[in-house]
Parts: structure tokens; C-alpha cells; sequence
């Protein structure tokens, strides 16, 4: 699954989500991303990961790629629902009208 998402499309996604480039330690941990992780992943040891460190790092991107194939499919999920309450709406507006 997480093989299937282009790096590119990550990429944006990972930013929109971390709200920049590079991903703290502390901001890590609201990833459910360990300690030892976090270090292994942190090639230049400054003490955050870069987005080449979090798309190089196999168990990360998957990681992150799940996380967006997750919000892809809540948003798909939240627009189904809309549809179905606009045609139950359409529905009922219909049989008003014919009483």
C-alpha cells in the first residue's frame, strides 16, 4: 500500500501535516514515532527530521503513508455521507411535493 503513493504527493502531504519541513523530536511523538526511531531516522543528528529523512527512512514513510491514505479515505468517507444526506434531502423534498 505504502509502496503505491508517489514521494512527490507525500511529500506535500507531510508538510501540510507537520505544518513545515523538518519534524521535531517533540512533534514526533504526536506521530506515535519512538525515540530510538526517531534517532535512527535522524541521519544528520541535529535533532529533526528533514523531509528526505522521514521519505528515506522505509518504516516512516510507511508510516506517513498510511496517515494519508487514512485522511483520503475520511474525506471520501465525509463526501459519501454528504451525497447520501443530499439525495435523502432530494427524496423527501420530492414526496412533499406529490401530498
Amino acid at each position: 500500500m505504502s509502496n503505491n503513493i508517489n514521494a512527490t504527493v507525500l511529500k506535500n502531504f507531510i508538510i501540510k501535516s507537520i505544518g513545515g519541513d523538518k519534524l521535531t523530536e517533540k512533534n514526533a511523538k504526536g506521530y506515535d514515532i519512538k525515540q530510538d526511531k526517531f534517532s535512527e531516522a535522524d541521519v544528520d543528528d541535529n535533532g529533526d527530521l528533514n523531509l528526505d529523512e522521514i521519505l528515506n527512512d522505509k518504516d516512516l514513510y510507511a508510516q506517513f503513508a498510511t496517515l494519508y491514505v487514512e485522511e483520503k479515505e475520511q474525506k471520501a468517507d465525509a463526501k459519501d455521507a454528504e451525497k447520501e444526506k443530499e439525495e435523502q434531502t432530494k427524496v423527501k423534498d420530492k414526496s412533499e411535493a406529490g401530498v
